[in-house]
């Protein structure tokens, strides 16, 4: 679909970003519809332009939690004047189950240190995961610090565009436990989830939990070309293998789950 296609779901991009936003499983069809719209994709960045200098617009972390059917203090409104969205938009367009695999420290490619590592030249901001832990019916930024029983959700930047996306949790002793792609059943392999351009956070559809025990974790984002699946890059684990290709990028954030 061309960026000059009319398509009806771009409501629903307004209505993300509006004061009462949309409920779960209208989030969820907005997540699955954005990465094959480009209308949708553009009207979405550019409500994230507005909410830059627009403070009234919910942030990620409030959108996030609205996604997940949680309560979410509106922040206080610090921009003088509210624009009209019309006229915004148009401003805007002018700027424009666990596995245990093999040990993440000895690979060069999967290195866990609280960074992200590419191959290749690198023009820009990386990608990046923004990471934030479902408490108490509230959604707040994890810092580094988790408890066992907290439901983790997720947001990514990508600025570089690539199209595939992988995240993962791994203890010290390389166990590999599944975010996205969700991994409930053995017999399959599910791959890589789709997703969008953006410098700017977008939000993943679900909080997850797993039954992590306490200790240290790494979180690692796989920004991919081509998807991957689950196995495969077990597989690469096991044989030691680096993860990320020409031009791709993967994220490692240390993680301290308590008890």
């Amino acid at each position: 679909m061309s960026s000059a296609t009319p398509c009806d779901s771009t409501r629903l991009v307004d209505a993300h970003f509006g004061r009462r936003g949309l409920p779960p499983r209208r989030e969820r069809a907005l997540r699955e519809h954005l990465p094959g719209c480009a209308t949708c994709r553009a009207r979405y960045e550019r409500h994230l332009l507005l909410a830059e200098v627009d403070r009234s617009i919910p942030d990620t972390r409030e959108r996030l939690a609205r996604g997940l059917g949680l309560a979410a203090a509106p922040r206080a409104r610090t921009w003088p004047v509210q624009l009209g969205l019309a006229f915004a938009l148009g401003l805007c367009a002018l700027v424009l189950v666990p596995r245990l695999g093999a040990s993440p420290t000895v690979d060069e490619g999967f290195t866990p240190r609280g960074g992200t590592e590419a191959h290749g030249p690198v023009v820009g901001p990386p990608p990046a995961l923004e990471v934030y832990r479902v408490r108490d019916g509230k959604a707040e930024p994890t810092n580094g610090s988790m408890r066992a029983d907290d439901e983790l959700a997720f947001a990514y930047r990508n600025p570089d565009g690539l199209p595939f996306l992988m995240v993962f949790a791994t203890d010290m002793a390389g166990q590999v436990y599944w975010y996205y792609p969700s991994w409930t059943d053995p017999d399959t392999s599910p791959t890589s989830v789709l997703t969008q351009q953006s410098e700017h956070p977008l939000e993943l559809p679900d909080a997850i939990r797993h039954p992590l025990p306490p200790g240290k974790f790494s979180l690692h984002a796989l920004f991919t070309h081509a998807p991957l699946s689950v196995h495969e890059v077990e597989a690469r684990l096991a044989r030691r293998e680096p993860l990320v290709g020409e031009g791709e990028h993967i994220t490692h954030l240390p993680l301290l789950v308590q008890p």
